[in-house]
């Protein structure tokens, strides 16, 4: 009877004692894994399906056929993502370096009315960005460093602990690596 009261109020991810008991995770566990978590998933169902290029309806098939996502994914929340990065393409235009997503429109064929298709890829960039991402999923740290405000996420010693339980938990094979993605 001890132990089921004693794992209540202990996060399942990282072991260590929950700030509030009626919730399933810790709150570093449930900031790690819902900060830069949407992205992530769309930019490593890009990567995984050859990082060709889709409109936004095609990534949106791919994101809610992917392994790691938890909920239905809708179009405005793949364009958001998108054109957020893509805005980063723009200011890097000037420059002619770094480019983040790669932005390509595709014209109508003659007598075909609308807008152009628009269809987008990771740079080279971005596919780095995305390798440091995992890396730092699979160590136990949030997947952003900053927040939406700009803030910076600040790590604490209890935070750090709760990290390094992560990443130990993971190495032993205790849970699947996504398992708390978008929980």
């Amino acid at each position: 009877m001890d132990s089921d009261v004693a794992q209540q109020q202990n996060c399942p991810s990282c072991g260590q004692e929950k700030e509030r008991p009626e919730k399933p995770l810790c709150e570093y566990c449930y900031i790690r894994g819902t900060l830069g978590a949407a992205k992530f998933v769309l930019f490593q169902a890009m990567r995984d399906n050859g990082n060709q290029y889709y409109t936004v309806e095609e990534l949106v098939e791919l994101v809610n056929a992917h392994p790691n996502k938890k909920h239905p994914v809708k179009r405005d929340a793949v364009y958001k993502i998108l054109h957020r990065y893509s805005s980063q393409y723009e200011y890097s235009k000037k420059r002619k370096k770094g480019y983040l997503i790669l932005k390509k429109s595709i014209k109508r064929k003659k007598g075909q009315r609308g807008r152009p298709k628009v269809k987008y890829k990771l740079g080279a960039n971005l596919l780095k960005r995305l390798e440091k991402y995992e890396d730092r999923w699979k160590y136990g740290l949030p997947i952003n460093i900053r927040t939406k405000n700009g803030d910076k996420f600040r790590m604490s010693l209890n935070y750090n602990n709760r990290a390094n339980s992560i990443s130990i938990k993971l190495r032993k094979g205790e849970y699947e690596l996504y398992e708390y993605l978008l929980t």
